[in-house]
């Protein structure tokens, strides 16, 4: 078995567990924990790579960094009939892309901002106000899409449901979905999937 996917709990990383069962691909899950002070990722990944964060896939010599990148990779070589990609004539194809890239961006990174500035106790200032305000932009553009489309590219389930997942996740976990029915529903809709429970038993 050459594929290893260094797993972070508490983490993003999720989403690839949960993108290599959707595949099928045989790997092994590498499990790293945080450290209960700094709530940080161990310093065991960065013998791995020199970022020292999760998600981390080697694939024989090979080492990959970055959520969308793995994510690519792993489509590349394992979904030759874009079961999970869509094809690049395909109608569905930019708005698959959109979303891919958008879980790294401008849909996740308020989130991301928003949460240093509370550990720095520094919530109750403009630049997080903004943030807040980008999140509520973010779930409004979510809500809007989905209640157009059953999956983020379109009718089919992809990959860009696998990564979008994390932000939902979250957003659900504040209670924040009760007033995005459509949010709500595509949630509780991958949630029945097998690869996604079976995700959850390697442990998010």
């Amino acid at each position: 078995m050459s594929l290893k996917l260094h797993h972070l709990n508490a983490s993003r990383s999720q989403r690839i567990v949960w993108l290599l069962l959707e595949l099928g691909v045989p790997h092994e899950i590498v499990h790293h924990s945080r450290d209960p002070e700094t709530r940080l990722a161990p310093a065991a990944l960065l013998k791995v790579h020199p970022m020292g964060k999760s998600p981390l896939l080697e694939d024989g010599d090979i080492v990959i960094a970055e959520t969308g990148a793995i994510a690519e990779y792993l489509l590349a070589k394992h979904d030759p009939d874009h079961t999970l990609h869509p094809r690049s004539d395909s109608a569905d194809f930019p708005r698959y892309l959109e979303w891919v890239h958008a879980a790294e961006g401008a849909i996740f990174l308020p989130g991301l901002f928003r949460f240093y500035l509370m550990n720095a106790g520094l919530l109750e200032t403009p630049l997080a106000a903004s943030m807040e305000a980008e999140q509520v932009k973010a779930m409004k553009t979510i809500e809007g899409h989905l209640a157009k489309h059953a999956y983020f590219a379109g009718d089919s389930f992809t990959a860009a449901d696998c990564l979008m997942a994390f932000q939902i996740q979250s957003a659900a976990a504040m209670g924040a979905l009760e007033a995005l029915p459509a949010t709500k529903a595509w949630l509780e809709t991958v949630q029945a999937r097998p690869a996604y429970k079976a995700m959850l038993d390697v442990g998010v």
